[in-house]
């Protein structure tokens, strides 16, 4: 369960919660099942965040920094993760359904059995995804300009070349 002191100062916003993080910088956020739906958390720092299982559905994390957060499991569905830094992230088994991560870096994040069905990948950079797979970039709504490892990017434009 979350720390229910760092889900009340992230209630409060980007600016209260990234203050926050620069005066306790040996502090691990620890946001595991919060309900954060809805809120907007446009340019938040949460790297390294544990946010296993949060509820983000419909969340603004747009320009936010979750390089090497725990999001496995997390429901990120509808949200917005344009330009956000995921880089490392664990995004295992969560739920990106129709979420908008154009010009996200995904670099080397673990994408086991993530949902991506309709999300916006334009332009997001998924090099190294770990367990990605053409099956799940198969249900994209776009991967225009997406850099993406050769052969899967192969794979998928093979199968799908209108997500291109």
């Amino acid at each position: 369960m979350a720390n229910q002191e760092h889900v009340a100062i992230i209630k409060k916003g980007a600016d209260a919660w990234n203050k926050w993080r620069e005066e306790n910088p040996g502090e691990k956020p620890d946001l595991a099942w919060a309900n954060l739906v809805s809120t907007d958390l446009t340019g938040v720092n949460l790297e390294g965040a544990n946010m296993k299982l949060a509820f983000c559905k419909g969340t603004s994390l747009k320009g936010a920094r979750l390089s090497g957060a725990t999001l496995f499991g997390t429901n990120l569905e509808g949200a917005n993760l344009a330009g956000a830094t995921l880089e490392g992230a664990i995004l295992e088994g969560a739920h990106m359904i129709k979420a908008d991560l154009s010009g996200a870096n995904l670099r080397g994040a673990n994408l086991k059995l993530a949902n991506l069905q309709d999300a916006m990948l334009e332009g997001a950079d998924l090099g190294g995804c770990i367990k990605l797979t053409a099956e799940q970039l198969s249900s994209v709504k776009t991967l225009r300009n997406a850099k993406l490892d050769p052969a899967l990017s192969e794979q998928v434009s093979n199968s799908h070349p209108e997500l291109f």
